[in-house]
This record gives C-alpha cells, sequence and structure tokens, in this order.
C-alpha cells in the first residue's frame, strides 16, 4: 500500500510538471520553470495544433498555474488526490477553451497533451478509473 502511494504521488508530481517535459535530459533534469516552459511552447509551435504565438503562451502559462495546483496534492490521500486531479484537469479545460476562444482547438490541445503523456517512456498514463 505504502508502493501505491508513493506511484500516485509520482504520477501527481509527473502530470503537475507540466505534460510535455523531459526528465531524461544530458546531465540530469532540468526543472528550471523558464527552461520547462520554453520547452512546452518550443514543442507547440512544432505541433500540428497550428496555434499562433500569442495562443501558445496562453496554454502553457495555464499549464505552468496547473503545475503550481497539482504539487499541492502530495498529503492526500489517494482518492482526494484523484478527486483533485481531475478537478483541475476540468479547470485547465476551461481555462484553454476561454483562452483559445474555440472550444474544439482546446479539445485539440487536451489531446495533443494526452497523446504526449501516453507517448512517454516513463509510462506517464493515468490510472484508469
Amino acid at each position: 500500500m505504502k508502493c501505491m502511494k508513493k506511484i500516485t504521488v509520482m504520477l501527481a508530481l509527473v502530470l503537475g510538471l507540466g505534460y510535455t517535459t523531459s526528465f531524461a535530459q544530458p546531465g540530469g533534469g532540468n526543472f528550471d520553470p523558464a527552461k520547462m516552459k520554453e520547452r512546452q511552447l518550443q514543442r507547440l509551435k512544432e505541433s500540428d495544433l497550428k496555434l499562433t504565438d500569442a495562443q501558445a503562451d496562453s496554454v502553457v502559462s495555464i499549464n505552468m498555474e496547473t503545475m503550481q495546483q497539482m504539487r499541492g496534492l502530495r498529503d492526500l490521500s489517494e482518492d482526494q488526490r484523484s478527486a483533485k486531479m481531475k478537478e483541475v484537469d476540468e479547470y485547465r479545460l476551461k481555462r484553454w477553451t476561454t483562452a483559445l476562444q474555440d472550444d474544439a482547438l482546446a479539445k485539440k490541445v487536451a489531446a495533443y497533451y494526452e497523446k504526449q503523456r501516453a507517448n512517454r517512456p516513463e509510462g506517464g498514463q493515468r490510472p484508469q478509473q
């Protein structure tokens, strides 16, 4: 049970650190928020989402904001953490929809990040509920 709790905490951290952050970097991980934001912006610009610079910046800023919210979940029980993560995900989607002024585009962004998460070598997928 203790191992499961550690795994859940690690999953929350991975998700909270930004969906497209690369953890396997030469010379160790780089968790500098400014560099993380730059990497996310670059990846969005290289994606097929065709976001403007302003849209990409909005998406990444929202990601950074919700990353801070996710960090506060470490001390919650597994059920509480799961519920809160779902709440934060819904909040993020609403914020993307407002910032992008396009529900369909916000859903494409969410699908993009879901695909990124699924392709992670560390197995960054969420547990099925």
